[in-house]
């Protein structure tokens, strides 16, 4: 905050307040991290509708803390699944969702306990919210675009091993997240059109 006042001038009471009074927070502001965020941080972010850009690999790299998605959720604050490489391991958010997963356990009681299900909202259906297009993309339903990946394990590999032995639907999601790579990617699509 010495910074801040440094570089923008007296006045801001938290870090947020330099992003609210240059008009920064709003329903298409997406920022990132907020590890250490205040209670009065989190009832401005829910009051404007920004998003939080979750990116756990970062955050680990870093050592910057665990992410406080509880008092997150609790303040309605709207969040999603992000990956920054300048601090993180790559573009991946199945490598991103399992290590939010990890940073929830590693909150016990405070932390959330993530499911697959969850995991798949993260990294799809709440990043679409989050950047204004929930009418557009983030699921399957007809009338949305057709943007996928096709996660396809080489045989033979721990993941397609273990795809195998999946009880149901949930368990697969669980071990690709848990497994998955980049490598694991045989196909994806943006608008209905193949990329790869």
């Amino acid at each position: 905050m010495e910074t801040v006042n440094e570089l923008f001038g007296p006045g801001y009471d938290d870090y947020l307040d330099c992003y609210d009074q240059h008009g920064l927070l709003g329903e298409r502001s997406v920022l990132a991290h907020d590890v250490h965020p205040t209670d009065r941080e989190l009832q401005r972010l829910a009051a404007t509708g920004t998003v939080i850009s979750h990116c756990p690999t970062s955050n680990a790299s870093l050592g910057s803390g665990l992410f406080p998605m509880r008092r997150h959720l609790d303040a309605g604050v709207r969040l999603a699944l992000g990956s920054d490489v300048c601090a993180g391991t790559g573009f991946s958010l199945l490598k991103e969702g399992l290590q939010a997963y990890f940073a929830q356990q590693l909150l016990a009681g405070v932390g959330v306990p993530l499911t697959a299900a969850h995991l798949l909202w993260l990294a799809t259906r709440a990043g679409a919210h989050g950047l204004g297009l929930g009418d557009e993309v983030g699921d399957l339903s007809v009338g949305k675009a057709f943007d996928a990946v096709w996660v396809r394990p080489a045989e033979g590999s721990t993941l397609a091993v273990n795809l195998q032995h999946a009880v149901d639907e949930p368990d697969a999601v669980a071990r690709v997240f848990a497994l998955g790579t980049p490598g694991d990617v045989a196909q994806v699509w943006v608008a209905g059109s193949p990329l790869l």
